[in-house]
């Protein structure tokens, strides 16, 4: 539980920090030329806006927000995603971008199929609770003081005529 605490926090400042260790670990100092640097500029914001969307479909689920810690399978998906993207900070291995990318797409994808099964389910038990008789929240909420008995109808054509007595 406290590992799913952790990345249900770490996924918010991972967000913010992990664009930039890549910025400076892939940018700086590994770049061989300085279009690299400018190719990062344009990458790194992207990988912010990724982070964010799987953040964001993560902590949509209510049993997400109501335990604040991520379910295991995405601590897992996170955690791979996370741990490859530090490692392509460090390492200036070109084919460690595909897997940020794979990883990043199954994150995004088993985030979103988690929120979609969740809400159904919840839904589910919503429309489960049987047909609500009005008529009984009604009686139940009536107010002769609020209820002056008279009823004022305005036509189409904007006459106002007194119902008929009771």
């Amino acid at each position: 539980m406290v590992l799913r605490r952790a990345l249900y926090y770490w996924q918010f400042i991972g967000a913010l920090l992990l664009p930039v260790w890549v910025l400076i670990g892939r940018g700086i100092i590994a770049a061989d030329v300085g279009w690299d640097f400018v190719l990062y500029l344009v990458l790194c914001p992207i990988l912010f806006v990724a982070m964010i969307a799987v953040a964001g479909l993560t902590v949509a689920r209510k049993g997400v927000r109501d335990a604040r810690a991520v379910s295991w399978q995405d601590a897992a998906v996170i955690g791979v995603w996370h741990a490859s993207i530090i490692t392509y900070g460090f390492l200036a291995i070109s084919g460690l971008a595909a897997v940020v990318v794979v990883v990043g797409i199954v994150a995004f994808w088993s985030a979103a199929w988690q929120l979609l099964r969740e809400t159904r389910a919840r839904v589910k038990d919503a429309f489960s609770l049987g047909p609500i008789d009005a008529g009984t929240y009604a009686a139940d909420s009536y107010d002769p003081a609020v209820d002056a008995g008279r009823v004022i109808i305005i036509n189409p054509d904007g006459s106002r005529e007194d119902p008929p007595a009771r």
